[in-house]
């Protein structure tokens, strides 16, 4: 691949991974956009674990809050726990579902129109969940159920279109998370589905054997690291005044965009 190339296409990872409009929707869209070659899925896994490495280091101390319980739990706090265990009950059911999809369909589904429809129906459902319900819970103080049911949601987001992060916020939204709450609970449950999956990126990888790929692999992390890094800190600092309409908006515009260019 050629390096604006990947530069490019790890800008458009990092800028759409946290927010809620679907980065897997934007890697299948940007080569039929350029007229380049499909990237294909190592180097899709490659600039997600940039954006996995970004939100590490702006969630350094919730990172080691987590392991630092998972390895002491039995002496820590009731909250820290109960953090452990939300984080877990949030991310675990779409681990299990997309090693069963990745077994099924290693290419994944790259299908334009059902991009353009996710993005506008998920679009939609955020714009509800965003003005309904109390908005008074947090990471620590929301129940097992609620966990779960962010956790089923996250299987949703398996389909291009629907956003993993749009659609577990929009679940926290509707379970009464704050959106600086909704935010902070889907980067944290994001990280071991990125995790998992950048192992898998990372198997195919040295498998390949391929040592050109491999260094494409290592650029499109490093450009998605720098641009999911300023993405994050952004949307938290907007979350914290503005709600999610402009990414609405963004989705139905996008969706019916792609609907008028495919027919």
């Amino acid at each position: 691949m050629l390096l604006w190339h990947i530069f490019l296409l790890a800008i458009v990872q990092g800028i759409t991974e946290f927010l809620p409009i679907s980065s897997s929707a934007h890697l299948v869209l940007f080569p039929k956009v350029t007229g380049g070659a499909d990237q294909g899925l190592i180097i899709d896994l490659a600039v997600h674990v940039g954006s996995l490495l970004a939100v590490m280091l702006v969630f350094f101390k919730e990172v080691i809050l987590l392991t630092k319980t998972t390895i002491l739990y039995p002496k820590a706090t009731k909250e820290e726990r109960k953090l452990l265990q939300n984080v877990l009950i949030g991310s675990i059911p779409v681990i299990i579902a997309g090693a069963i999809f990745y077994a099924l369909l290693p290419d994944g589904l790259r299908n334009v129109q059902l991009i353009a429809a996710m993005s506008i129906i998920f679009g939609i459902l955020l714009f509800w969940a965003d003005r309904v319900g109390k908005i008074d819970k947090k990471c620590m103080t929301i129940g097992k159920k609620d966990a779960f049911l962010i956790g089923l949601a996250h299987i949703i987001a398996l389909i291009p279109g629907v956003s993993r992060s749009g659609i577990t916020m929009t679940m926290a939204r509707a379970r009464g998370m704050t959106r600086f709450e909704a935010a902070r609970f889907s980067m944290l449950i994001g990280m071991p589905v990125i995790a998992g999956a950048g192992t898998v990126g990372l198997y195919d990888l040295i498998k390949a054997g391929n040592i050109e790929l491999g260094i494409d692999a290592l650029f499109a992390m490093f450009f998605s690291f720098i641009a999911s890094l300023i993405s994050i800190l952004l949307m938290l600092k907007w979350l914290q005044k503005f709600s999610f309409t402009p990414f609405v908006i963004y989705r139905i515009l996008l969706g019916i965009a792609i609907f008028a260019f495919v027919l």
